[in-house]
């Protein structure tokens, strides 16, 4: 088999956040530029030539031996082994050569990398301004809209939950545009419980978001702790204003502004009560204390030993939670008053063909059978939540849990996206902003003020690059 495995880490967390790290680099705008909403332009040259059906082994065999170089985040290693073996069985012309990096690694190199002579030509990004945006805004990227069509991923990625992929030619903002990337893997943020704690507090499991905020004030009256949190690494903290924050807000209006789109703010009346509901945890005890010095990791093993009755964390945490509590592991994400399934959330790292491939059609078949449901079965086993659930075998009560609730959202396209999207600078502004909330030294005005100002300082650099360049999209 063709599989190579160059660096990376085993049991790296999956991640939990939007842009992981701040890339510096300012790109300049490549060749490879697209026309906006319509996609790709019918007589527009695509690298490797336009894609009109699915490419099978006869296609690709036709190329003769061949080279398929794979770089992922190291969270995709196991997925990548059980999918490369399949793969090379159906197109034995192909070796597929995989490099893994650390997450921290992979997203501070990634524009780099895909900017060298021999970029790889499948290659993950990550949704947002500080990757994916500064690989278009090169040109490093492959539009994928005829690959879409030719495979019928439009119909298995309902509603607009492929916006998140789409960009206008510059860089400047998505959520509309061509068709950049595509993922198998569903991720949202949710709220894992332990089933004999509850049931021990005479604590239903949470459907609405009254039972849940119910069940942190049972919780607390009956002197445990209602929520574990470990926000060292300030991300998880974020991903509980989100939670909150989906509850308030209308989906639309909270993806218009992690898009850039002008004229909105985030020192909204929804995101004010959000924060203000994420303050008032803090100051009842339902987050406990020094949590702010306790790692991601550290939350879920002191969860899964009994620490806590709930705990607001990424679906991706399920293998470490249901390896450890079993049947007693539990996961919801609490309906909204009016009955919508909505969360902070949307696809895993999305896969890119590089723009300079000239393994187009072996890139193209090996995203096909990621998309396909032998590629979601693989991810199923592997432990992941793919985003195809049809006729796949989760592989435990936790799994069809959250295979349910992630079709849910797909379905009334109820995912939030994650506000460190907003801007190349935003993990770390968001992430330090609310612990400064959680602690009091923040006001809730003076928070959201902080946040705005990024993202405001952010757009306008955004807006002076375009003027510099001679002109917009």
């Amino acid at each position: 088999m063709g599989w190579w495995l160059r660096g990376g880490r085993g049991g790296e967390p999956r991640r939990g956040v939007g842009v992981l790290a701040a890339l510096g680099c300012v790109l300049a705008l490549g060749a490879c530029s697209v026309p906006g909403a319509g996609g790709a332009a019918a007589g527009q040259e695509l690298p490797g030539g336009r894609i009109l059906r699915p490419v099978g082994p006869e296609r690709v065999a036709e190329h003769g031996r061949t080279t398929l170089r794979v770089l992922a985040d190291s969270g995709e290693r196991e997925f990548l082994k059980r999918l490369v073996a399949r793969f090379e069985k159906k197109y034995p012309n192909v070796r597929v050569e995989v490099e893994t990096k650390a997450s921290t690694d992979f997203f501070k190199t990634i524009v780099t990398t895909m900017s060298g002579e021999h970029p790889p030509d499948l290659v993950q990004g990550n949704q947002g301004y500080g990757v994916d945006g500064q690989l278009v805004r090169a040109g490093l990227l492959r539009p994928l809209d005829d690959v879409s069509h030719a495979y019928g991923w439009d119909l298995d990625h309902p509603g607009g939950t492929t916006d998140q992929l789409r960009w206008t030619p510059d860089g400047t903002l998505f959520g509309s545009g061509s068709l950049y990337g595509i993922s198998q893997s569903n991720e949202y943020i949710g709220v894992f419980y332990n089933r004999s704690k509850l049931s021990e507090l005479g604590i239903r499991p949470p459907h609405s978001w009254a039972e849940f905020t119910a069940g942190l004030r049972k919780a607390k009256e009956a002197g445990e702790l209602p929520l574990q949190l470990g926000n060292a690494d300030q991300y998880p903290a974020e991903q509980l204003l989100g939670t909150i924050q989906a509850q308030k807000v209308p989906v639309n209006e909270s993806r218009a502004w992690i898009n850039g789109v002008p004229g909105t703010t985030f020192a909204t009346a929804g995101n004010r009560e959000a924060a203000r509901e994420l303050r008032g945890w803090a100051r009842k005890g339902y987050l406990g204390t020094g949590y702010n010095g306790v790692s991601a990791d550290d939350a879920v093993s002191k969860f899964t030993a009994g620490k806590g009755v709930f705990m607001i964390a990424g679906s991706w945490n399920a293998p470490a939670v249901g390896g450890k509590l079993g049947d007693d592991a539990g996961f919801t994400v609490p309906r909204t008053a009016d009955g919508r399934t909505v969360a902070a959330g949307a696809f895993g790292l999305p896969w890119h063909i590089s723009a300079k491939s000239d393994a187009t059609d072996a890139a193209v078949a090996f995203l096909g059978m990621m998309q396909s449901r032998t590629g979601a079965q693989a991810m199923a086993d592997a432990g992941r939540l793919p985003v195809v659930t049809d006729g796949v075998d989760m592989p435990d009560r936790l799994g069809r849990q959250q295979a349910a609730t992630g079709k849910r959202l797909l379905l009334g396209d109820g995912q939030t996206y994650y506000f460190d999207w907003a801007s190349h600078s935003m993990l770390a502004t968001i992430g330090s902003a609310t612990q400064d909330l959680l602690t009091g030294r923040l006001s809730v005005g003076a928070y959201l003020r902080r946040i705005e100002r990024d993202r405001a300082g952010f757009l306008a650099e955004q807006e002076a690059k375009t003027r510099g360049r001679g002109g917009g999209s």
